[in-house]
Order: structure tokens, then sequence, then C-alpha cells
């Protein structure tokens, strides 16, 4: 766990203060690795099929922007309002690049380590959990790049990377985001 840590402080971009400029809307996401079985995972929600956007779908916990909040505070409130989890028990690691949702969102990602805490689902945001360990999502074997599912909305790219856990399909801005994070841990 101390050397993954070290690892991801040392070689994410700096925790972002300010949104990017730009006219679309932003939001923010954390990307939570926690500790199971003395091995680390990279915690992931599904969502219930019937929200009104994203049903169905895998991604982290986040969602928009909230009065003047920064990047930080968004992404650590958005996990309160979804799992449970207070910033308290969330130590940073560090930032992704941000990126444009098919919804047209500029979204950041912030990396950090959930303490070992309970999670407490809001059912209206998370049909359930998913911990997928992190030496899976670095098998390079297990990912493809495809076409976006049929059930896929707003505008979509091309392709994007896929990884099949189980029965549960991680592709689009999440599964890029999870790349962005594989490829800094492989540097």
């Amino acid at each position: 766990m101390l050397h993954l840590d070290e690892t991801l402080r040392a070689r994410l971009d700096a925790v972002p203060r300010v949104w990017n400029r730009t006219a679309l809307h932003a939001a923010a996401v954390l990307c939570p690795i926690v500790q199971r079985d003395a091995e680390d995972h990279v915690l992931l929600l599904v969502r219930p099929t019937d929200m009104r956007q994203h049903a169905g779908q895998i991604g982290f916990p986040g969602g928009m922007r909230s009065g003047d909040e920064d990047p930080l505070a968004c992404a650590l409130r958005e996990c309160s309002e979804e799992i449970g989890v207070s910033a308290t028990a969330v130590t940073i690691f560090g930032g992704l690049p941000a990126r444009e949702s098919s919804s047209g969102i500029v979204v950041h990602c912030i990396v950090g380590r959930l303490q070992p805490v309970p999670v407490y689902t809001d059912p209206r945001e998370v049909a359930r959990v998913l911990y997928v360990p992190l030496r899976e999502l670095l098998d390079a074997t297990r990912w493809e790049e495809k076409a976006p599912p049929p059930t896929a909305t707003g505008q979509q790219l091309r392709t994007s990377p896929h990884f099949l856990f189980g029965t549960d399909l991680l592709w689009g801005l999440t599964a890029r985001f999870v790349q962005d994070l594989l490829d800094r841990l492989r540097t």
C-alpha cells in the first residue's frame, strides 16, 4: 500500500484548485483506491437502471459543480452524498487531466485513498458498489478498444476502452480515466 501511495503522489498532477475555463458545465469525480483483503482495488459505482442519465453505467462517485466549490470540494461532496464517506476518510494523492464527457461536461478526476470505513450508498444514485482489483485493471490483455455499447447516449467517440469485470462492463469516460491512472502507474 505505501509504495502505491508514494507512486501516485509522485506521478499524478496537482489537485486542480480551479475549474478549466470553458463554456461547458463542470463536474468532478473521485477515483477511490481502497484496500480489501490486503490488496488495492478501485471502487466503482453501478448506476441504477432508472436514472435519467448514465442509467446502468459504471462510474466513480461524482457529479456536477455546486456554487463556488472547487473540483476537490465537488468530488468529496459527491463521494459523501453517494457512498456516505466523509472527506476526512479520504487521503488525496492528486489529479488526472480533465476530460469532456459525451454529454458535454468537463469532468475533473481526483485520485485518493479511502480509509477502511463503511460505505452507505444512496439508492437513488447507486445500485451497487464494485471493488475491482488494481492488479486486474493493470492486465493489458483484459482491455479492448471497441465501439460504445448500443445503450450509449450522448455524443460518443467512435471507440473507447472496455474492461469486463464479471458481467459488468466498464467503458467510456470512466474507463478513460482508469486508463489515465494505469498509464501513470506504468511509467
